[in-house]
Parts: structure tokens; C-alpha cells; sequence
């Protein structure tokens, strides 16, 4: 994976971690063996060695997360390489990555050990069912099938040069399909949006329309509708967010992903949430050099908005354009030659 590694703030860690912090304080006692707990023989000044637990997620199409170990060592330069013992059927560790293996709730118990240094710590493994009894009907896109079908087709002709928008209504042909019209002319570049979605609902469906692809860049405008619609929490929005990013990536390894922040509406009734949302994941996409937050929300007013939602089609330039601003590479439609 790659990873820009930054020092972040405290709360931020805490508010977006996928992973859940085990105790890493110094009160606890050395050579302990309990569960995410540091240990190690502090009188030969090595210090101790501390591992947060872990959590990962797999859906029933086997789209999976990944989750960091960041072990830490509190006398930094006694740090030493680490061995990993656990359930191979369970879970995969590699290049201190986790991911999931089998579509099952369990908890995997995870064992970190060197020359000097023994610790132990967890790994949760999250199944999200999409269909079924047990879904959450936030899954649900069975609204959407026709959508899905048109999307997917139009994606078949995507090749490792094509940049495809995705996300909500945004990227819908409802609304900008007349500036796609002409942008798209002379360049590799696709819509997919699907109006009305969330992130929950493209958790559930972007394999399904990208397919067996691999896009040179995808781009996601979406967040608005986890608020508007389904009235979700800014903890619901970002994990949703976050769980979906982390598809795409092992999904798509060689993508560039690109997140348009949430556009404020003229109804400012979550305009707080969406704030807190888009500043949480503009520090989280900093960490990777796979992914980049765009930041458009602030440039775009509410005098900007057709319907207090959506932008005038004259106003898409500036989403295209701060998006080649923050680093991406739109390519130019190669010219066909005549048959002869």
C-alpha cells in the first residue's frame, strides 16, 4: 500500500481509525500476555513494544478492506523487525498489511514477537452482508438496477487510460451530461453517476458497474445524500467513505482515486456535519499517496446551484479543473484512423 505516513492529531486518529486503539499507555505491566498489551523487559532499556487492534471488512461480493499495523516502540531506535503467528485461514498479514480471507464475523488473535519484543493484539474481521435478512437496508439497490446495467455497459469500454466520474447525482447524466458533452470530446473520460445514491448504496455497486476494468483514474463526488436522505451520523458518513475508498484500492491497486468533498446545499441544515466530514477526510486521504481529497466545496456558492443542490452546467469547469489543479492526469482521446 502506499502510504504518505504523517503524525496526525489525537482526535482525528481516534474519530477515523478503522481499527479500534488497544491500550498503548504506560501503565501497563511488562511481560503482561494479555490482548493488545505491550510487552517486553523494561529494565534492559529496550522498552516497550505496543500494537493497536485491528478491523477489517469483507462484503459478500468479497470486496475487503486493508488495515496498517503501526507498531509502536517506546525507545524508537531499539525498534526491531517483527514476526507475525495467527490463523492463516483467517486473515492475511504481509508487509505489516491486514486483509480478510473468508466472509465471516470472527476475531483473529494476532502475535508480534522479535529478539527482544513479544506483544500480542487483535484483528476483527467485519462481514457486511448486502443482500438478505441481515442487511442493512442501507445496501439496498435494487432501486437502481436499471442504472446499474446502463453504467456497467458504458464502462466496458473503459481502458487504463480512462478517468471515470462516479458517485451520485452529480455525476449523473441528468446533471452533467450536457458538459460531459462537450469535455468529454477530445478526452478519455467517462460518467458513471447514479442520482440519489450514497456511499453506502456504491459499497454495494461499483463492482458491479466498473467491473473487471482498471481505470486510470476514478473520480467519487459523494457524501450529500448520507445526510440529506438517510440522515446518517458524520461517524456513519466517514466509515462508510473510508470503507469505500479502501474497496476501490484493492480492488483497483494501480487506480489514482479522487474524492470530490461534499458540496454544500442552499438547505444548511447539515452543513455542520458536512464541514466536519469534509475536513476529517481531507486529513485522512493525506496519509495515502493513492488517493486525494478535492477540495471544490468552498468554491462553490450557493448562487452557483440550479436547483440549491446542483450546479449550473457552466460551473462543472471548476470541479474538472481544480481536479487537474490537485494532480490529475486527464488523458487525451486517442484519434481513430479511417478504415480504408
Amino acid at each position: 500500500m502506499r502510504t504518505k505516513w504523517k503524525i496526525l492529531p489525537l482526535a482525528l486518529v481516534l474519530a477515523l481509525s478503522i481499527g479500534t486503539f488497544a491500550a498503548c499507555d504506560g501503565n501497563q505491566s511488562d511481560q503482561s500476555d494479555n490482548f493488545g498489551q505491550m510487552q517486553t523487559d523494561e529494565t534492559n532499556g529496550y522498552g516497550y513494544l505496543c500494537i493497536e487492534d485491528q478491523t477489517v471488512y469483507i462484503n459478500t461480493d468479497r470486496n475487503y478492506t486493508f488495515a496498517e499495523i503501526t507498531p509502536v516502540f517506546t525507545v524508537p531506535d531499539k525498534a526491531e523487525e517483527l514476526t507475525y503467528t495467527y490463523d492463516t485461514e483467517e486473515i492475511k498479514i504481509e508487509n505489516d498489511i491486514v486483509t480478510p480471507l473468508k466472509r465471516e464475523d470472527t476475531t483473529v488473535n494476532v502475535r508480534a514477537e522479535s529478539e527482544h519484543f513479544s506483544t500480542t493484539f487483535r484483528v476483527t474481521v467485519d462481514y457486511i452482508p448486502l443482500t438478505g435478512l441481515e442487511a442493512d437496508p442501507w445496501y439496498d439497490i435494487s432501486d437502481f438496477t436499471t442504472k446499474i446495467s446502463a453504467n456497467a455497459t458504458r464502462c466496458s469500454a473503459v481502458t487504463d487510460n480512462t478517468t471515470i466520474f462516479l458517485g451520485d447525482s452529480f455525476m449523473d447524466d441528468s446533471f452533467i451530461g450536457e458538459y460531459m458533452a462537450s469535455y468529454a470530446a477530445d478526452k478519455n473520460v467517462l460518467n458513471a453517476g447514479v442520482s440519489s445514491t450514497t456511499s453506502y448504496h456504491w459499497e454495494a455497486m461499483y463492482s458491479d458497474i466498473i467491473g473487471e476494468t482498471s481505470p486510470k483514474n476514478i473520480v467519487i463526488h459523494l457524501g450529500t445524500n448520507n445526510f440529506y436522505n438517510i440522515r446518517a451520523s458524520v461517524e456513519q458518513t466517514e466509515e462508510s467513505l473510508i470503507r469505500l475508498f479502501k474497496y476501490l484500492h484493492t480492488s483497483y491497486p494501480t487506480t489514482n482515486i479522487y474524492w470530490f468533498n461534499i458540496t454544500q446545499r442552499q438547505d444548511t441544515t447539515y452543513s455542520a456535519l458536512v464541514t466536519q466530514t469534509n475536513a476529517d477526510l481531507a486529513n485522512w486521504c493525506a496519509r495515502y499517496d493513492w488517493i486525494t481529497c478535492v477540495n471544490t466545496s468552498p468554491k462553490i456558492s450557493t448562487s452557483m446551484l440550479r436547483d440549491g443542490v446542483h450546479p449550473f452546467t457552466e460551473y462543472y469547469s471548476i470541479f474538472t479543473d481544480t481536479l487537474v489543479n490537485a494532480g490529475c492526469e486527464i488523458e487525451v482521446k486517442e484519434t481513430q484512423t479511417a478504415a480504408e
